[in-house]
């Protein structure tokens, strides 16, 4: 009888444990806030593709963006053709 009492006790007290973990309450960071945008690919019928970014991943995007765009407009004016000498 008491060893069944004890295995009952035992029980009680693993569940809680094994669904939360020994470690207790997690201090990480919470999460930032996320919204989704419906993106569409330009020229194209068919239905955009949802993305989901917190307002830092979008922000980010957007530099890195402009970035690849100031890099590709700098080299513009070194990636022409020379020019054709006139026959």
């Amino acid at each position: 009888m008491i060893a069944r009492l004890l295995l009952a006790v035992l029980a009680v007290a693993a569940v809680p444990l094994a669904v939360h973990g020994a470690a207790g309450p997690s201090t990480a960071a919470p999460q930032a806030k996320r919204t989704c945008q419906v993106e569409t690919e330009t020229g194209s019928r068919l239905g955009g593709v949802r993305r989901c970014r917190s307002a830092a991943e979008r922000e980010a995007l957007k530099q890195e963006t402009r970035r690849v765009v100031d890099r590709i407009q700098s080299f513009k004016a070194t990636m022409c053709a020379p020019p054709r000498p006139a026959c």
